[in-house]
């Protein structure tokens, strides 16, 4: 493993001073890849072509996106069964040849998404073959939304919530700014302390009403206690939230992650649903949408032009309501 990690390796990023951030250095990785790995530019000259349309909602907006090339994710198959029949795409020995990485403070690799939802989309998987859990890895989480800077969001997809690869722990970065939520809490003054259970000190859980899903605000400036309440929280969630089946495992659950150069700031979106009942549907009643984090913050992809064409308010407010819990 580590003469392949050596061949793939564009640069290591180790927080040293002197070097360039880590914003600049994946900016510059990206670009470069476009140029030696002809699946990653094909994806970015697609991308160019995307349609969208914005659609206002009771409270809230979202943007919808058709982007056929994400319909392998979309649609991935994640039940145990089918994960163990395919070799991992997050693995280092399964990489397309022309993948390279940033080889982040030695534990993660910062990969360039093949199948992006926006430019400058990431995808940071662990070095080692371990399963997708956050609560556990909350403080790298937050390390990596300082050590990126306020130009990007950190992403996080629950096993059962979005993420194509259950089995291999890995996050995703994308510029800040783009994710309607983003820009819908920095506007409002509606926060009520309805997740005040936090026995840390100096960190304020917050939801947002009127969001049409359930949203949660995590905010501090230290690590540690806020990696400390956001696990106060995640114990509380797994009481209402469990994966299918009521298995043991990480309740379902997306989360962001991003700071300003003081304050770290989580949101997370408990989930009761992985999919919507209309995505399983046989006929011409099937949505093409699996709701993840992206879609969760507020950027809907559809894969399907026809899902594009005839999703309005109502159906977005009642796919939230669906795969959501709704706090009033």
């Amino acid at each position: 493993m580590a003469e392949e990690l050596r061949d793939r390796t564009y640069a290591t990023f180790d927080g040293e001073e002197d070097t360039p951030s880590l914003e600049e250095l994946s900016r510059n990785f990206l670009s470069e890849q476009q140029k030696s790995w002809p699946e990653l530019r094909l994806a970015y000259d697609s991308l160019r072509g995307t349609r969208y349309r914005d659609i206002v909602c009771n409270g809230f907006s979202v943007r919808l996106l058709f982007n056929p090339g994400r319909a392998v994710n979309t649609t991935a198959a994640v039940s145990p069964e089918k994960i163990s029949q395919r070799p991992c795409f997050l693995c280092i020995a399964n990489l397309p040849v022309e993948q390279k990485c940033i080889l982040y403070r030695h534990e993660f690799l910062i990969l360039g998404n093949p199948r992006p939802v926006v430019p400058f989309h990431l995808t940071i998987a662990h070095m080692r073959h371990i399963p997708q859990a956050v609560a556990a890895h909350m403080e790298i989480f937050l390390r990596m939304a300082a050590d990126f800077g306020p130009g990007f969001t950190i992403l996080y997809n629950g096993p059962r919530c979005g993420a194509s690869a259950p089995d291999h722990l890995h996050f995703q970065a994308v510029p800040s700014g783009q994710m309607p939520v983003e820009k819908e809490i920095d506007g409002r003054k509606g926060f009520t302390p309805t997740v005040s259970r936090t026995r840390v000190t100096d960190v304020s859980v917050r939801g947002l009403a009127g969001l049409g899903r359930e949203v949660i605000l995590i905010e501090g400036d230290d690590v540690p206690r806020l990696a400390a309440a956001f696990r106060d929280y995640v114990h509380d969630l797994a009481d209402v939230s469990t994966p299918p089946g009521g298995s043991a495992g990480e309740p379902m659950m997306n989360a962001t992650a991003s700071f300003d150069g003081r304050t770290w700031r989580l949101l997370v979106f408990p989930r009761r649903a992985h999919r919507p009942a209309a995505f399983y549907r046989d006929d011409d009643a099937r949505l093409l949408v699996s709701p993840a984090v992206m879609e969760m913050a507020g950027i809907i992809v559809t894969p399907a032009e026809r899902d594009f064409d005839r999703l309005d308010a109502a159906a977005i407010e009642s796919l939230y309501r669906e795969v959501s819990f709704i706090h009033d």
